[in-house]
């Protein structure tokens, strides 16, 4: 796995149990741990008393040394997102079934960071998340498990979300009922003038590498899913696995691909 050459684990907490927990991850992942962040590793998985971060020392890239990645589900974009944009008329609930009255289960192949799955979530549906990075999993994790402790709607969506680590392929051959819906965002191509250059994008492709089985992990979908499979592609981007979609929701610079199984 990619995270094993480029990743160490630390903890600066003074609680012997997250101490334990942030040993107990490295040893589960084969990974180095310390007592304080490590600067010779590109990034360093950090326990605190506060949250779990990743501590982003440099990459192949010659840029400044940005600040810590973190999953925070009440600030930032994924917070926006929650207080500026929760209707069921935007696109990415359109293209998986949300409507009126109907909130579908949501199998996310490709949780990430999470912030599309907290869209489901905050709208009312029941969210399996799967992310095949351990290291993005864990942070994650720490946001949902912070998010938890919120009273208002923030902890309400995350208490809909249940996360699962490994290979969605894998994943999905254990569910007895098929979620309505399988959502599928594959890392975008190389370009300089798509969002993969923020820093968290170039992150997770850091970690996860590239998605070279989307053909597979898509024909893999259509068998489980309930009712749809749904597949965010750039602007122009070629379909995956060449499979013509039902239809596409369009935006500027990039669509969902909609798959309405019952129909293929």
């Amino acid at each position: 796995m990619p995270q094993k050459a480029i990743v160490s684990v630390s903890c600066t907490s003074v609680s012997i149990s997250i101490l334990q927990k942030a040993k107990l991850f490295a040893k589960n992942n084969g990974l180095t741990f310390f007592t304080k962040p490590d600067t010779q590793t590109p990034y360093s998985l950090h326990y605190t008393d506060e949250l779990v971060e990743l501590i982003i020392n440099g990459t192949s890239r010659k840029t400044i040394r940005p600040k810590p990645l973190s999953v925070d589900f009440e600030k930032g974009d994924i917070g926006y997102r929650h207080h500026q944009n929760l209707t069921i008329r935007q696109p990415l609930a359109k293209a998986v079934g949300i409507s009126s009255g109907k909130r579908p289960l949501i199998f996310d192949a490709t949780a990430g960071l999470g912030g599309d799955s907290f869209v489901f979530a905050s709208l009312g549906c029941k969210v399996l998340l799967c992310e095949r990075s351990p290291i993005i999993a864990a942070l994650l994790d720490d946001g949902l498990l912070r998010a938890l402790q919120n009273p208002e709607s923030i902890g309400q969506a995350a208490k809909r979300m249940q996360l699962y680590t490994g290979d969605a392929k894998n994943i999905l051959a254990t569910f007895q009922e098929k979620p309505h819906t399988i959502y599928f965002d594959p890392m975008y191509p190389h370009s300089k003038k798509t969002a993969l250059n923020r820093i968290e994008m170039r992150v997770i492709r850091d970690l996860v590498g590239e998605d070279d089985d989307s053909d597979e992990t898509l024909r893999l979908a259509l068998q489980h899913a309930g009712k749809r499979v749904v597949v965010k592609r750039p602007k122009g981007a070629e379909h995956v696995a060449n499979l013509k979609p039902t239809h596409t929701t369009a935006m500027k610079n990039s669509r969902f691909d909609v798959y309405l199984t019952p129909y293929l």
